[in-house]
């Protein structure tokens, strides 16, 4: 069995909401049909296993990497979700002290219009990351951060 993680890196970007007391991270398509295969998939994910990772780069952006541990995982598809080139200002800023209070919960959502929020439309249930993490490119080096690593070398 293969422990390799397939990174999706085709979406427009993230979101930031606050529901039920706790920080939501959108991770928003502009494909339904993409949005709603990525969905089912982040569904069946462990709550226990789950595992959010902020990489903050030197260049006053960041990175977002989410997926389930692929050695716990049931599913034989290892998928895991990874962009980088997102500007540490604005809504990063203001939800960076909530991610480090309490781990955020993920969603998926679809965008006819990513400059209309009133277009945006959730696709996925809230899935709770177990572990989440805000760590600078630097600590990409110690082993515990594999994946992380292996998503962010192949961008």
């Amino acid at each position: 069995m293969s422990l390799d993680i397939t990174w999706k890196k085709n979406f427009y970007g993230i979101s930031w909401a606050y529901e039920k007391d706790r920080l939501v991270v959108s991770i928003v398509f502009e494909d339904k049909n993409e949005a709603m295969t990525i969905a089912k998939e982040i569904e069946d994910w462990s709550d226990k296993f789950t595992r959010l990772t902020i990489i903050e780069k030197e260049n006053d952006e960041f990175a977002i990497c989410c997926y389930q541990d692929p050695q716990i995982s049931k599913n034989n598809n290892h998928l895991g979700l990874f962009r980088t080139g997102m500007r540490q200002s604005g809504g990063y800023e203001q939800a960076k002290p909530m991610i480090v209070e309490k781990p955020p919960l993920l969603q998926i959502a679809y965008a006819a219009d990513v400059i209309d929020m009133s277009t945006y439309e959730q696709i996925s249930r809230l899935v709770p990351m177990r572990k989440c993490r805000i760590i600078s490119e630097k600590d990409l080096k110690r082993q515990e951060y594999y994946y992380e690593k292996t998503a962010n070398s192949q961008n």
